[in-house]
């Protein structure tokens, strides 16, 4: 099973020589996303991208833009499409309309370790080189996406388009994040 979003961010930062920074960037990753203003008292909604919509809320101190880090989310109102959030850091409606369209990031440390067999969360699968089950390299995950069915590698093969293949038993031999790979069956009634 994969677990929904967090996602990695492939944030870079914009003094690329200092390597510090780079590292502390490599590691966020994305739970949310600031979609609108709410009000006059610097309140805004989010969507939150976490397999439990609340734990948006619940995994620390996160970061919105580069402007704003170590920010704790305050949830005043649950929505049908997100929340209606508050941060300390953010008081008028000015401020919140410079943060609408920004990400939700937390380091991944701060995230629970998973306990189940064969659970996974979205940032992990990335990069790993996906191979069939007699061991033909057939590309690399460039990432996860769920449109409403399943969870769905989309790969990318050298020198060819990308494509998607479902996450599921009929499809997914093994995930093995050691060997960073990830081994299919069935392959072949997913590429065009």
């Amino acid at each position: 099973m994969i677990r929904r979003p967090p996602r990695s961010t492939h944030c870079i930062s914009s003094a690329a020589s200092d390597v510090y920074k780079r590292q502390i960037m490599s590691q966020l990753i994305v739970i949310g996303e600031v979609r609108a203003v709410h009000g006059l008292k610097g309140h805004f909604k989010i969507t939150s991208y976490t397999e439990t919509p609340d734990d948006v809320f619940r995994y620390g101190p996160c970061r919105l833009g580069k402007k704003y880090s170590n920010i704790t989310l305050k949830k005043l109102k649950e929505l049908k499409t997100g929340y209606i959030a508050s941060c300390e850091q953010i008081k008028t409606r000015e401020l919140a309309e410079k943060i609408v369209g920004l990400t939700i990031e937390i380091d991944q440390s701060y995230l629970p370790a998973i306990k189940k067999l064969n659970q996974y969360y979205y940032h992990q699968l990335i990069n790993l080189i996906v191979k069939t089950n007699d061991g033909k390299n057939i590309g690399k995950v460039i990432s996860v996406q769920n449109y409403g069915s399943s969870d769905l590698l989309e790969i990318r093969k050298k020198n060819a388009k990308d494509y998607f293949i479902p996450i599921s038993e009929n499809t997914i031999k093994k995930i093995d994040l050691i060997k960073k790979i990830i081994i299919t069956k069935n392959f072949n009634n997913y590429i065009g």
